[in-house]
């Protein structure tokens, strides 16, 4: 029999790979979880970005195509287009803008605008200051007379996983041209022709 020796139960322990399966998995575990809950964080606010988009090209596309007289009630209807497009379970905003181009002035000049919406972040319809100072570098080149339609809108986004991604709003901003009609007209409830 041999002689008991620490040393040698040491070495044995050290070459031993049983059971390192077991360990390995354990100590990688969280780390694939908490990557695949980050990557489907991510995917998801993609994902919710890009219905967003596709959303708001599909209310400018329909504004630039209307001949009748546009009203507060029909912009509400485009926010309830907005939030059914979207399938968002949280606030959406919409603020619609038409500006015409002065050559004169070279001035791009405020028609009108209008917002619903607002639950969460305050958006107000623009003013001509507030127009020249957001909106003119987004604005395109524009023929003396021609009209922009401006159509910006906002929808929440709350992450699955908040792995240091808080809650916010996508911002989405087209701006498209008139097709048939020459002009996207406010109804102030006095406008001939509406």
């Amino acid at each position: 029999m041999r002689p008991f020796n620490p040393f040698r139960l040491l070495r044995r322990f050290r070459r031993s790979d049983r059971g390192s399966l077991s360990v390995e998995a354990v100590l990688v575990f969280p780390i694939l979880m908490f990557a695949y809950a980050g990557l489907f964080t991510i995917f998801d606010a993609f994902r919710t970005k890009n219905v967003n988009v596709r959303a708001s090209y599909t209310i400018s596309d329909m504004l630039s195509r209307e001949n009748a007289c546009i009203d507060q009630e029909y912009i509400a209807g485009l926010n309830s287009l907005l939030a059914l497009l979207t399938q968002s379970d949280y606030p959406t905003i919409i603020r619609v803008t038409v500006v015409q181009y002065v050559e004169d002035e070279e001035l791009n000049e405020l028609v009108w605008s209008a917002v619903d919406g607002g639950t969460g972040i305050y958006i107000k319809p623009y003013t001509q200051a507030t127009l020249t100072e957001e909106m003119d570098q987004y604005i395109p080149i524009m023929a003396d007379g021609d009209q922009n339609i401006i159509v910006e809108t906002w929808s929440g986004f709350v992450p699955i996983f908040e792995f240091g991604l808080d809650s916010f709003y996508f911002e989405n901003r087209v701006v498209s041209r008139k097709r048939w009609a020459p002009q996207l007209v406010w109804d102030t409830g006095t406008t001939p022709g509406c």
